[in-house]
């Protein structure tokens, strides 16, 4: 903290504010003003900037800019203290509801101009080698897509029509973000991120607006999913929790985790993809670095308000309302490195993190065990990462995918079809899933590719956009995503 000064420097101010305005006369110039004949004053510019004027600044007792801590101010400190749901706003009384033919009047109303995209936008993929299809989730238009895995759209053509669409309002879908295929039965698990909390379950050959045949109560912003056959598990990243959960493979309804890894000395930080290395019994967590800490709840009663809807089950993660004011941070993104049975506040074996590692945006993983290869789809990057398996700290990519003709734009699912040796990626950036050799590097085309619109379609991406403001400076809107 910078001291303070009294009065006493007062005079030092004057000379000093003297010798910056010498400084500014020298080097840019000076407008002098004088009287004419007519006694009106005359502007003589030199050089190029301007001084019309200047006064002297108001005597302060102190910095004029001067730092002022929290602890400084009670208001402060009870406005960071204060918990979600206790300020005046939440105490007001509630504004009267517009009456059912105010609303429907209101819903007649036409809009003058709409911004939607109208096409399917790919987030997550997995292939399904034994029925030689490619699942993939929807985010868009809230579905569930199933491709033949030999598709290749036409560039002449405006886009390729899947085998089977689930979508509607029967299927518990909405922002859906991951997707895994049971390599048995082909049944279809389907995460949604944002406004459903479901993991939804559906048979292999289920199309249309149909009910999922079961599903699952997650956690808010449940976004990665990767399955643990061996153990019959299935493991799950949420992202505003910073955490892991796990349940089992048959689990429905409100069935509770197994367990859960969260908590800060896993360094998770808005986890995003999962991935687990068979071989190795390692899960592999994309990170893009956002945190903040939260407090357990230790006191014995159980959890009020919104939290009570799910917090109050065994190894349910920490929630929100438990987060500790002023603790958030923002950190480079990371992969952190796990045994797949971790659970608790356990920290990684491994993180991968630094410049060097190019990751940006980290939103998908998969492992390749028989390589030894980890290969991240970086959102913001337009890029996918390839490592070793074994990478630590600030580790180079092997080789990396980028560029104009690979056609990889905001990827943000990535798959690896061990049978046929193929990568595929999903691009929610150009309405696109794109497949390439596993060992592919540099700006390279891809093989095959899967379009869900024109090549030449613009994507506005939206995704679950909340308020917007008109920039009225730059003719603009802003739209909160």
């Amino acid at each position: 903290m910078v001291p303070r000064r009294g009065r006493s420097s007062n005079s030092q101010r004057k000379v000093g504010l003297l010798a910056v305005l010498a400084f500014l006369a020298a080097t840019t110039g000076l407008v002098l003003s004088s009287g004419s004949q007519e006694g009106t004053a005359r502007t003589r510019t030199f050089g190029q900037d301007r001084l019309v004027s200047w006064e002297a600044l108001p005597e302060t007792d102190g910095e004029m800019c001067e730092w002022m801590p929290a602890s400084a101010s009670a208001n402060l400190v009870a406005a960071l203290q204060q918990q979600p749901g206790t300020g005046a706003a939440a105490t007001a009384p509630d504004r009267p509801r517009p009456s059912d033919a105010a609303r429907a009047e209101i819903a007649k109303r036409k809009p003058v101009s709409t911004l939607r995209d109208p096409h399917n936008a790919f987030s997550g993929l997995v292939v399904d080698p034994l029925r030689n299809e490619v699942v993939i989730a929807e985010e868009n238009n809230f579905s569930i897509l199933v491709y033949d895995r030999l598709e290749n759209t036409p560039p002449v053509a405006s886009m390729s029509e899947p085998k089977r669409m689930i979508q509607g309002e029967a299927t518990f879908l909405e922002f859906a973000c991951g997707v895994y295929v049971d390599p048995a039965n082909g049944d279809i698990y389907g995460i949604n991120n944002d406004t459903l909390n479901w993991m939804t379950v559906f048979d292999r050959n289920a199309k249309g607006n149909v009910a999922p045949s079961r599903k699952l109560a997650t956690p808010h912003t449940t976004f990665g999913i990767v399955a643990d056959e061996a153990e019959q598990e299935l493991l799950m990243t949420i992202q505003d929790d910073h955490a892991v959960v796990v349940f089992k493979k048959t689990a429905k309804d409100q069935d509770a985790p197994v367990r859960t890894l969260q908590g800060p000395k896993t360094l998770m930080a808005d986890p995003h993809g999962i991935a687990l290395d068979t071989k190795t019994g390692l899960i592999y967590v994309t990170n893009w670095g956002s945190n903040n800490e939260r407090t357990a709840n230790n006191t014995g009663k159980p959890y009020e308000g919104r939290a009570a809807r799910h917090a109050n089950k065994p190894n349910w993660p920490i929630p929100r309302e438990n987060n500790i004011p002023s603790s958030g941070k923002f950190q480079p993104p990371s992969i952190t490195v796990y045994p797949k049975g971790a659970r608790g506040d356990t920290a990684p074996l491994r993180v991968i993190q630094g410049p060097k590692t190019l990751m940006n945006w980290p939103t998908s993983i998969a492992v390749h065990p028989d390589r030894g290869e980890i290969f991240v789809a970086n959102d913001t990057g337009d890029i996918v990462t390839v490592y070793k398996a074994d990478a630590n700290g600030d580790a180079a990519p092997i080789r990396t995918l980028k560029g104009t003709r690979t056609m990889i734009k905001n990827p943000t699912g990535i798959a690896i079809d061990l049978k046929n040796n193929e990568l595929w990626v999903a691009n929610f950036g150009s309405h696109s899933a794109t497949v390439f050799p596993v060992d592919a590097s540099g700006d390279v085309a891809p093989k095959r590719l899967i379009r869900s619109g024109p090549a030449d379609a613009p994507s506005p991406m939206l995704g679950n956009p909340h308020t917007i403001a008109y920039d009225t400076k730059r003719d603009e809107i802003l739209v909160s995503n």
